[in-house]
Protein backbone atom coordinates (compact mmCIF):
# COMPACT_ATOMS: atom_id res chain seq x y z
CA UNK A 1 0.00 0.00 0.00
CA UNK A 2 2.79 2.31 0.99
CA UNK A 3 5.01 1.14 -2.48
CA UNK A 4 1.96 2.00 -4.63
CA UNK A 5 1.54 5.89 -2.78
CA UNK A 6 5.16 6.67 -3.09
CA UNK A 7 5.21 4.76 -6.86
CA UNK A 8 2.39 7.64 -7.78
CA UNK A 9 3.91 10.19 -6.21
CA UNK A 10 7.00 9.74 -7.91
CA UNK A 11 4.83 9.18 -11.21
CA UNK A 12 3.59 12.67 -10.64
CA UNK A 13 6.98 14.46 -9.83
CA UNK A 14 8.22 13.05 -13.12
CA UNK A 15 5.29 14.34 -15.26
CA UNK A 16 4.96 17.61 -13.57
CA UNK A 17 9.31 18.01 -14.42
CA UNK A 18 8.56 17.09 -17.76
CA UNK A 19 5.70 19.37 -18.42
CA UNK A 20 7.49 22.06 -16.91
CA UNK A 21 10.93 21.05 -18.86
CA UNK A 22 8.84 21.17 -22.19
CA UNK A 23 7.00 24.37 -21.90
CA UNK A 24 10.79 26.35 -20.94
CA UNK A 25 12.05 24.56 -24.04
CA UNK A 26 8.94 25.57 -26.21
CA UNK A 27 9.23 29.30 -24.39
CA UNK A 28 13.09 29.42 -25.17
CA UNK A 29 12.39 28.40 -28.81
CA UNK A 30 9.86 30.66 -29.18
CA UNK A 31 7.03 28.50 -30.38
CA UNK A 32 5.27 29.56 -27.12
CA UNK A 33 4.45 33.07 -27.01
CA UNK A 34 4.45 34.88 -23.52
CA UNK A 35 4.41 38.40 -23.75
CA UNK A 36 3.64 39.17 -20.60
CA UNK A 37 6.06 36.55 -18.99
CA UNK A 38 3.04 34.59 -16.65
CA UNK A 39 3.56 31.36 -17.93
CA UNK A 40 0.48 31.61 -19.63
CA UNK A 41 0.74 31.29 -23.23
CA UNK A 42 -0.52 34.15 -25.16
CA UNK A 43 -2.81 31.61 -27.40
CA UNK A 44 -4.52 30.32 -24.54
CA UNK A 45 -5.47 33.95 -23.09
CA UNK A 46 -6.46 35.32 -26.35
CA UNK A 47 -8.82 32.49 -26.29
CA UNK A 48 -9.90 32.72 -22.65
CA UNK A 49 -10.75 36.22 -23.43
CA UNK A 50 -12.91 34.98 -26.86
CA UNK A 51 -14.66 32.94 -25.05
CA UNK A 52 -15.18 35.32 -22.42
CA UNK A 53 -16.40 38.26 -24.54
CA UNK A 54 -18.78 34.93 -26.01
CA UNK A 55 -20.07 34.45 -22.64
CA UNK A 56 -21.12 38.49 -22.49
CA UNK A 57 -22.61 38.81 -25.74
CA UNK A 58 -24.80 35.21 -24.60
CA UNK A 59 -25.68 36.82 -20.76
CA UNK A 60 -26.83 39.80 -22.79
CA UNK A 61 -29.06 38.00 -25.51
CA UNK A 62 -30.29 35.86 -22.62
CA UNK A 63 -31.51 39.00 -20.40
CA UNK A 64 -33.52 40.13 -23.44
CA UNK A 65 -35.19 36.69 -23.92
CA UNK A 66 -36.25 36.98 -20.43
CA UNK A 67 -37.82 40.52 -20.71
CA UNK A 68 -39.31 39.43 -23.90
CA UNK A 69 -40.77 36.28 -21.91
CA UNK A 70 -41.84 37.68 -19.19
CA UNK A 71 -44.07 40.21 -21.63
CA UNK A 72 -45.61 37.30 -23.21
CA UNK A 73 -46.33 35.92 -20.15
CA UNK A 74 -48.45 38.53 -18.43
CA UNK A 75 -50.08 38.59 -21.93
CA UNK A 76 -50.68 35.50 -21.05
CA UNK A 77 -52.38 36.10 -17.66
CA UNK A 78 -54.60 38.97 -19.11
CA UNK A 79 -55.65 36.73 -22.00
CA UNK A 80 -56.69 33.68 -19.27
CA UNK A 81 -58.55 36.10 -16.82
CA UNK A 82 -60.64 37.45 -20.06
CA UNK A 83 -61.70 33.97 -20.63
CA UNK A 84 -62.46 33.37 -16.57
CA UNK A 85 -64.65 36.14 -17.06
CA UNK A 86 -66.17 35.12 -19.89
CA UNK A 87 -66.56 31.96 -18.54
CA UNK A 88 -69.50 33.07 -16.36
CA UNK A 89 -71.71 34.52 -19.40
CA UNK A 90 -71.71 30.98 -20.71
CA UNK A 91 -74.52 29.71 -18.42
CA UNK A 92 -76.78 33.09 -18.68
CA UNK A 93 -76.49 32.21 -23.18
CA UNK A 94 -78.30 29.00 -22.53
CA UNK A 95 -80.73 30.18 -20.36
CA UNK A 96 -81.99 32.63 -22.93
CA UNK A 97 -80.93 35.54 -21.25
CA UNK A 98 -79.41 39.04 -22.71
CA UNK A 99 -75.99 38.70 -23.84
CA UNK A 100 -74.46 41.05 -21.35
CA UNK A 101 -70.95 41.77 -23.69
CA UNK A 102 -70.02 43.80 -26.57
CA UNK A 103 -73.00 44.61 -28.95
CA UNK A 104 -72.69 42.25 -31.89
CA UNK A 105 -70.81 43.83 -35.56
CA UNK A 106 -73.48 45.99 -37.09
CA UNK A 107 -75.83 46.71 -33.75
CA UNK A 108 -75.87 49.72 -32.03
Amino acid sequence: MLGNLILILIGVVVFSSAVLALALFLNKKGWLKDANENWIPDVFEDKISDVKDELEDLKDELHATKIRLNKELKDVVNAVKEVGNQLGDVPKAFSGKKRPGRKENGTK
